[in-house]
């Protein structure tokens, strides 16, 4: 059975755009694969595991540091953090020529980008790329070998430079765009539904949010509860999408529309406390009957 709620949002065929929208919408609550948790978004992203492949990963303001922006431009990601305080982001915005050229401007840089630096520094700015795409370093230890260095240090500069290049234009960008701004908010808001499902399925039966002993029992016990809520949201998700399917058979664009407003991440409808018996039927869930009574639009 296809998902369309599912995988498509990174690999869409060309559909209208209402059916894009739709499929977008539940595949951004996907959590990915991954064991560690930090500032560090390449490391994150080096290690996931899943069969999502993202575009662009955003974050909030814990997210950014000196090296983000230019690591995952150099791979041909954008990193796109959630700014809190905009007025403060006015102080990390950087020009390439000189400053007084913009001196007529509403919104003044706070130093030029020293370009030469960059240039001259290429040679070393690719070796660093080629030894993270081959992973024989993370991103963590580049920042420890980083920081190790004088303040002086050519690399260090260069490196810090180029990350001061791509968050100003991403700056630029955010201020000129709201749009921009509203679809980081929503990936952010897609973030905290899913924690707040994941925190209702740590908590079922009193328990605290992580169970275990040591390490691996932890472990253990934070991967079954990853599972069992992308099981919901697929559960979600193959409910939406055969609603779909008949909503575009019946013609019903109002419904098709309000579709594109119910979010993947619920459990409302998922009784989570119980006595729950395993079976090794193979018997398929009908979807036509669930989605029978339903009616949007």
């Amino acid at each position: 059975m296809q998902i369309r709620w599912w995988f498509e949002t990174f690999s869409l065929p060309c559909r209208p755009d209402i059916e894009r929208a739709v499929a977008i919408r539940s595949a951004n609550h996907i959590k990915i694969r991954f064991n560690l948790q930090s500032p560090n978004q390449p490391d994150i992203w080096y290690r996931n595991t899943s069969a999502v492949k993202p575009g662009a990963i955003t974050g909030d303001m814990h997210s950014i540091n000196k090296t983000n922006f230019a690591i995952l431009h150099w791979f041909g990601l954008r990193f796109e953090p959630h700014f809190t305080d905009l007025n403060r982001q006015l102080s990390e915005l950087y020009c390439t020529r000189e400053p007084s050229t913009y001196k007529k401007c509403l919104i003044q840089p706070a130093g030029q980008i020293d370009l030469d630096l960059i240039t001259r520094e290429k040679n070393n700015l690719e070796r660093i790329v080629a030894t993270l795409g081959m992973k024989e370093m993370t991103q963590g230890t580049l920042i420890r070998k980083l920081c190790a260095y004088t303040t002086a240090n050519p690399t260090r500069q260069a490196v810090f430079e180029y990350g001061r290049l791509v968050r100003s234009i991403y700056t630029l960008k955010y201020l000129r765009d709201p749009q921009l701004e509203r679809n980081i908010r929503r990936s952010q808001n897609r973030i905290e539904s899913y924690h707040q499902l994941r925190a209702a399925v740590a908590k079922v039966g009193g328990k605290k949010e992580l169970t275990g002993k040591n390490d691996i029992e932890t472990d253990i016990s934070n991967q079954c509860g990853r599972l069992i809520c992308n099981a919901i949201v697929y559960y979600n998700s193959a409910i939406l999408s055969r609603l779909l399917e008949r909503l575009e058979a019946e013609g019903n664009d109002r419904g098709i529309e309000a579709l594109t407003r119910i979010s993947p991440v619920a459990w409302q409808h998922i009784l989570l406390n119980g006595h729950y018996t395993f079976q090794s039927s193979s018997e398929i869930i009908d979807l036509d009957t669930l989605v029978a009574g339903l009616k949007l639009g």
